[in-house]
């Protein structure tokens, strides 16, 4: 009860001061996790499945079919930069819980180092890592777990220390092959800052979802929302030319930019869909609003917004690939290789595909 207690204290001081954009440290922690979660548009925390991956977008989402799930994810993305997740699943009998965890990582390779005129005069680099722990446990249809992530950052010679904790909860249906999931995220602070007189706060936010398989179709589609504590997202960029009507009563000098409630909700959804080819290869697709609308040229969208992939079960491993389009200047490449370690010990117990 005390813990409870203590984290309900926690996420009312916290979501207090919920604001989205650049006003958060940590924003690595953002980044997709895995290959798979990569293609279904950056965050899924409803699909409820074997893959130890997904604990770290949902805590609850954590079940007995990872146990002995070892996986190893990593990203290629433009300026040398590379990030990554390391993860482990094992559930434990006595227990009647699955406990998880991994290493998130982000390197931004070796930058140039210059005086104020310019000069270079060496190398420095940068690097973020966030050393994370779950575990959930499931009562009949209702699971629920928590997380929770040490933080370090190393940006030059400024270093920063935090940690925060995710609670979760998830509904699984296996009958109809539904589930919804319910996610509080980052709870937590800054023990020590980049600067002693500026202190950061956390990417908080809340997320709820849906995952559902569909019965004649080897479809399962999910509708993931994020940042639910705060409905105006929008980007108020100051750059932007207002649109002036002429038939308007007020002056031209009145007229703002206009907001459209359907442009708010949606910049807060990511759609996502895997099609089953046979038990062994999929293919995934996702799409990203608020991505699409916040990285597009005016001139020229592409595909910014969306992600592709594909995973497929060679023997004893599971491997996944991503692409993620960030914007008309290219995006990421991610690739992930997951396996049971159990199997190198016994023998006959088979690789689970899918808890549905």
């Amino acid at each position: 009860m005390r813990i409870i207690g203590f984290s309900i204290s926690i996420f009312l001081y916290t979501i207090s001061f919920a604001q989205h954009g650049g006003s958060y440290t940590y924003q690595y922690l953002n980044l997709s996790n895995s290959a798979r979660i990569a293609a279904l548009g950056g965050t899924n925390i409803s699909m409820f499945n074997d893959d130890v991956n997904f604990g770290w977008n949902n805590p609850a989402l954590y079940n007995e079919t990872m146990d002995g799930k070892f996986s190893v994810s990593h990203a290629i993305m433009r300026g040398n930069i590379n990030h990554g997740y390391v993860a482990y699943g094992k559930y434990i009998d006595k227990w009647d819980a699955t406990i998880g965890g991994g290493i998130l990582y982000q390197s931004y390779g070796q930058m140039p180092m210059t005086d104020e005129t310019g000069a270079v005069i060496g190398k420095f680099s940068a690097s973020e890592y966030a050393i994370q722990g779950g575990i959930a446990h499931s009562e009949k249809k209702l699971s629920y777990g928590a997380n929770v992530k040490l933080l370090y950052s190393q940006l030059e010679s400024y270093n920063s220390l935090g940690a925060a904790i995710d609670i979760g909860g998830a509904f699984i249906d296996t009958t109809h092959q539904f589930s919804a999931g319910l996610v509080i995220k980052n709870i937590g602070t800054q023990f020590i800052s980049y600067t002693k007189s500026n202190h950061e706060e956390l990417p908080f936010q809340i997320q709820a979802g849906i995952s559902k398989r569909l019965k004649y179709l080897p479809l399962r589609f999910s509708i993931t929302a994020h940042n639910l504590q705060t409905f105006d997202i929008r980007y108020n960029d100051p750059n932007a030319q207002d649109q002036v009507n002429i038939f308007a009563t007020d002056s031209a000098s009145e007229v703002k930019e206009q907001k459209f409630i359907a442009d708010k909700i949606f910049r807060h959804v990511i759609f996502a869909g895997e099609f089953y080819f046979g038990k062994n290869f999929n293919v995934r697709a996702g799409y990203d609003y608020l991505t699409a609308k916040e990285m597009s040229l005016v001139t020229k969208r592409g595909f910014t917004g969306f992600s592709l992939g594909f995973g497929m079960q060679i023997k004893r491993f599971q491997i996944d690939y991503a692409h993620e389009f960030h914007s008309v200047a290219g995006g990421s490449n991610m690739i992930t290789i997951a396996t049971n370690l159990n199997e190198f010990v016994k023998k006959d117990q088979p690789i689970h595909h899918d808890r549905f």
